[in-house]
């Protein structure tokens, strides 16, 4: 399943940040925040019964 951000702002923001990790100016732990603060949860799934 693919990254769901939060919103189009936090997938730039976060886009921003992958290009700074790729070029040494963040680390791995900056990066591991930008994840958290970009990246909402997985919506749970859904009972097929749910779905009509």
């Amino acid at each position: 399943m693919a990254n769901a951000f939060k919103s189009e702002a936090f997938e730039s923001i976060h886009s921003s940040a992958e290009a700074l990790l790729k070029i040494g100016a963040i680390d791995e732990a900056a990066m591991g925040e930008f994840d958290e603060a970009c990246i909402g949860e997985a919506p749970a799934e859904i009972p097929p019964a749910q779905i009509e």
